[in-house]
């Protein structure tokens, strides 16, 4: 069996479904929060017209199920 986690995202708040251990995240209050891949593109466009570094791309299964024996 595979599951998703499903929650919000720190940046936008709509709620996304992700693999917890490779999804992107933002430390808040001592907590990892998810952010997604919209957010992390819109800011990678952001961070490009500013010349600031872009952020990494997620890994490829950060928006994926992952098996139920990961969790």
């Amino acid at each position: 069996m595979y599951a998703v986690m499903m929650s919000p995202c720190v940046t936008c708040g709509k709620v996304f479904g992700y693999n917890p251990h490779r999804v992107p995240s933002i430390v808040v209050d001592g907590k990892r929060r998810p952010v997604c891949l919209p957010c992390i593109v819109q800011e990678n466009r952001r961070r490009q017209l500013v010349g600031q570094e872009l952020l990494p791309d997620p890994h490829p299964e950060a928006y994926e199920p992952i098996h139920e024996s990961e969790l």
